[in-house]
């Protein structure tokens, strides 16, 4: 059998080579990606993503935002999230919340046998979820659920300002519900907007003056420096808008300390 001459053996190591540069050339975003999309997340994320696989959102965030009627339930309705009837009847503390994910109503509720009559007549009924998801899972969809009604919300006075402000002005509807961020933004270095609670908050904002620069300008000139952001920041579909001029220096403040309360209550 003819042997393979020493030029020919170093041409195909050159070309086994070159194929696996440009392979993992091409996995390289993708991977990039998928660790930014890791380092984003946190429970409130974690939950909001649970809630839409397990089909929380099919009853609770309706096609075009109408309550769906709900036949034999004493509000006639199945409650939305953010309006509407009041949220899973009442449910006004994170352990009532669990109580409803877990069980599909209120401990109480249950070991009422007249309420069990008036549930079981209901067309539509919240299923119980233990056993589907897990302890941990639950958690999340406590916490995703507490984020969007406003249940037990971290930090004080300052806080309670600067979440207003957020909402106000719009900045959780891409950041998502206290900041936790995952909303799609295609062309972006992640695919998504950013949040708060993550990981990838650390590289983006390394202090509360960085932050104050966002807010003002909707850029950060340390980040605005290299090359490869700006390509990226060309092609994103949503761009952090300016807020100079919008927002005074103490509004600024208020919105930082509700990161900062939100950051600490909710880590990644």
């Amino acid at each position: 059998m003819a042997r393979k001459s020493p030029r020919r053996l170093v041409w195909i190591a050159l070309a086994a080579a070159a194929l696996a540069a440009a392979a993992l050339a091409a996995a390289a975003p993708g991977a990039f990606r998928l660790l930014l999309w890791r380092w984003e997340q946190n429970p409130v994320l974690r939950g909001r993503l649970l809630a839409e696989r397990s089909g929380c959102l099919m009853c609770h965030r309706p096609y075009a935002g109408t309550e769906i009627p709900n036949p034999g339930s004493r509000w006639g309705t199945v409650p939305a999230f953010q309006g509407g009837n009041p949220m899973m009847y009442g449910a006004e503390t994170r352990q009532a919340i669990e109580e409803y994910v877990r069980h599909g109503a209120p401990r109480a509720w249950l070991d009422d046998p007249e309420v069990r009559r008036r549930l079981a007549g209901q067309h539509l009924r919240m299923p119980a979820y233990e056993g589907t998801l897990s302890g941990a899972e639950i958690a999340d969809v406590v916490a995703f659920v507490a984020a969007l009604e406003g249940v037990e919300p971290a930090g004080g006075e300052a806080a309670a300002a600067g979440r207003a402000l957020a909402r106000r002005h719009g900045c959780l509807s891409c950041h998502g519900p206290e900041g936790s961020g995952g909303r799609p933004n295609p062309g972006s270095l992640g695919g998504f907007v950013p949040g708060f609670l993550g990981r990838n908050f650390d590289d983006l904002v390394r202090d509360e003056a960085e932050f104050r620069e966002w807010v003002r300008e909707g850029s950060l000139a340390r980040l605005g420096d290299k090359a490869l952001v700006r390509w990226f920041w060309r092609r994103q579909q949503i761009a952090m808008p300016a807020y100079r001029g919008d927002l005074s220096e103490e509004e600024v403040g208020q919105l930082w300390a509700w990161v900062q309360e939100v950051r600490a209550a909710t880590p990644p």
